[in-house]
């Protein structure tokens, strides 16, 4: 399966973590660091799907700043993945 490759911050916050996706407005919380990683990970999953439903995935990524090849990976990787694309982070989860 493939992956669309975005940035995820997490950082500590009280007694949780925050997972954060800066470049498209999103974050979560968990009770750990692993926790909430999985959430962002369900939360970019949802967020694509929903796009690709309403059929802006390529002006929502415009808009958050994605290169034109960051765009067409992206779009050919949900394709592929018969509109579920698997998120993943370009790197793990920086602290």
């Amino acid at each position: 399966m493939g992956r669309i490759p975005v940035e995820v911050e997490c950082k500590p916050s009280g007694g949780h973590w925050l997972a954060l996706c800066p470049s498209l407005g999103l974050i979560t919380q968990g009770e750990s660091r692993e926790r909430a990683e999985e959430n962002i990970q369900e939360m970019l999953m949802l967020f694509f799907d929903s796009c690709l439903k309403r059929g802006v995935l390529e002006r929502v990524l415009r808009q958050a700043g994605f290169t034109k090849e960051k765009i067409a990976l992206v779009v050919e990787t949900a394709q592929a993945n018969n509109m579920r694309p698997l998120v993943a982070a370009e790197a793990e989860c920086r602290v």
